[in-house]
């Protein structure tokens, strides 16, 4: 097979040198030890929190409410202001100190608990500061991916953390749990602790060196805004960036929306038990593990684009058979296991390849702007969602609302297949430029695909890859 621009052979892709294991990166290892710690105990202290003000203050219901918020507040307030500070220096340092951070803010509430001051306004302030460290954790643990691994291997280092992530969802409450229960909430909070403390111990040994980043004029009130109108202009400016986005809040305001109709569907219209809407539930878990296990291989097997349209088909379409359901046998049960588990293994492995796309395409100095951008429009359009599930769930009734919000998860599906992410190959994209201050923004043209030829023996065609990789990695 020859190139068609240069005329010189290219190697197959089966014949391509394998990618190298991402596992023989020491920082790699490190960093996903750190984070699989903070992910965990960042489980751990928000279920323990909640039953601190529970079981420790006796607070109300209203007062629960209040704090889940709370913690969750900063994922609005201050997401796109975190993307501009992860842009400004160095992301380890970052990582280290957010964990530093919540540990600290943690130990606090057990010390007020022990002295006979802690209060609920006290767990409300210190929430808060625990899901800023959270927000900025996030942030800069996917901007400082792309620069401790190679080019090829950031499918296989998000898939290695979405791992960790489902086993967090899986494994933090139940270790949260059983902990509330052997050492009471208090303390329980503390071990949250403890686990960010591990973190920060392994992300600091990671010894790969950020160059420091001058940007001292943007440090003032009015340049931040200007960052992060930068950053906000970038992704929605960017026609692969824009269709993400756009896909993700489409994503998000309706499985928001479906999430608050089903939780109602289950008992109230099928008249599934506590115990079956459980067993529902949990095929979650070992979907989220499946789907993190394979999303880092098939990109390599099927190419990049036609991955986001299969996973992304099957997660979201097969969630319009939710509504077909009826009864509360073990048939029922079984079917909504199954939907339950196609949805998030094929999504967990549609957000890995999202992530490594766009990862990708950002320079790295708008990194920590572009990941912030994407967890504020995903945080902030849920709360509209909710809303609109439960008048929907009282204007049409559950099964109706059921559908038509399945109806409009599919339909995520026609931004991400009318865009140029879809085309996209076996070759991740080139990284887009960063427009120069002077530059007035103008539109940026979709991403080409990756080189094609025609296989001889079928009318598929085959991809092409380089001879001659370069093995080191722009990124880092």
């Amino acid at each position: 097979m020859t190139d068609a621009t240069t005329g010189t052979a290219t190697v197959g892709e089966d014949d391509a040198p394998p990618v190298p294991s991402v596992w023989r990166n020491a920082d790699f290892t490190r960093l996903w030890t750190g984070q699989t710690a903070s992910l965990f105990a960042a489980q751990v202290s928000e279920l323990a929190l909640p039953l601190v003000a529970v079981l420790a203050l006796a607070a109300t219901s209203e007062q629960v409410g209040l704090l889940t918020s709370v913690v969750k507040l900063p994922y609005l307030l201050v997401s796109l202001f975190a993307g501009v500070l992860v842009d400004r220096v160095r992301r380890k340092n970052i990582l280290i100190a957010t964990d530093l951070g919540r540990a600290l803010v943690l130990s606090v509430v057990p010390v007020l608990y022990w002295t006979d001051r802690l209060g609920i306004s006290w767990l409300y302030v210190l929430g808060f500061f625990a899901g800023c460290g959270s927000v900025l954790f996030d942030v800069a643990g996917q901007a400082y991916l792309p620069r401790i691994v190679e080019r090829d291997q950031l499918t296989r280092g998000n898939s290695a953390l979405g791992a960790s992530q489902s086993a967090a969802t899986i494994g933090g409450p139940a270790l949260g749990g059983v902990l509330v229960q052997w050492l009471t909430a208090p303390v329980a909070v503390l071990a949250g602790a403890v686990s960010y403390l591990v973190s920060a111990v392994t992300i600091a040994g990671i010894r790969h060196k950020e160059d420091r980043l001058e940007q001292a004029a943007g440090a003032t009130p009015a340049g931040t805004l200007r960052e992060v109108w930068a950053g906000l202009r970038f992704v929605f400016g960017n026609e692969p960036l824009r269709a993400m986005t756009v896909m993700a809040s489409i994503f998000n305001l309706s499985f928001t929306a479906l999430e608050v109709a089903f939780l109602q569907f289950m008992p109230r219209t099928l008249g599934l038990s506590a115990g079956e809407i459980g067993l529902v539930m949990a095929a979650l878990g070992p979907g989220f593990l499946v789907g993190a296990a394979f999303a880092g291989r098939l990109p390599q097997r099927f190419g990049y684009g036609r991955t986001m349209l299969a996973t992304a088909s099957v997660a979201n379409l097969v969630m319009l058979g939710l509504s077909a359901v009826h009864g509360s046998g073990p048939l029922a049960v079984g079917t909504l296991m199954l939907i339950n588990f196609l949805f998030a293994s094929f999504g967990v492995a549609n957000n890995v390849t999202v992530l490594s796309i766009r990862q990708t395409l950002t320079p790295d100095t708008l990194q920590g702007r572009v990941a912030a951008t994407n967890r504020f429009v995903a945080m902030g359009i849920a709360p509209l969602g909710a809303l609109a599930g439960g008048f929907l769930g009282g204007a049409l009734g559950l099964r109706t609302t059921v559908l038509v919000t399945a109806i409009g998860l599919s339909s995520a599906l026609v931004p991400l297949g009318l865009s140029s992410l879809a085309r996209i190959r076996y070759e991740l994209p080139p990284r887009i430029e960063e427009p120069r201050e002077d530059e007035r923004p103008g539109p940026v043209p979709p991403v080409p695909p990756t080189p094609t030829a025609q296989s001889p023996a079928t009318d598929e065609p085959a991809t092409e890859r380089p001879a001659a990789p370069n093995n080191e990695s722009e990124d880092l």
